[in-house]
């Protein structure tokens, strides 16, 4: 393995794992994280903020499955945090603008 820098000053994952129908467990991907990110990065482009200072990484299940909603991380995968993609995009835009200020 070779040590790389990484060029974004901000990573945040984004669980859009999709299991099939009648799957026991939730799945982010279910629940708008998809449609989430897709609102993220058009927003953070017109910013200029994507690529340059951060990324939203879509992610395979982090196992933490809730009943509804999508799991975040806003520190690289320290911490997860449940996030209603329907109403919490613009928190979540709004906190990833605060990560990017220098």
């Amino acid at each position: 393995m070779k040590p790389m820098n990484s060029p974004f000053q901000e990573i945040v994952l984004v669980c859009d794992n999709t299991r099939p129908p009648g799957a026991p467990k939730h799945s982010c991907g279910d629940h708008g994280a998809r449609a989430m990110r897709k609102s993220l990065k058009k927003a953070l482009k017109a910013e200029g903020l994507w690529g340059e200072k951060v990324r939203v990484l879509m992610t395979s299940c982090l196992d933490v499955c809730p009943k509804e909603g999508v799991i975040c991380s806003f520190d690289r995968g320290e911490t997860l945090e449940l996030v209603d993609a329907d109403t919490e995009t613009d928190l979540v835009l709004a906190r990833i603008r605060e990560m990017c200020r220098d």
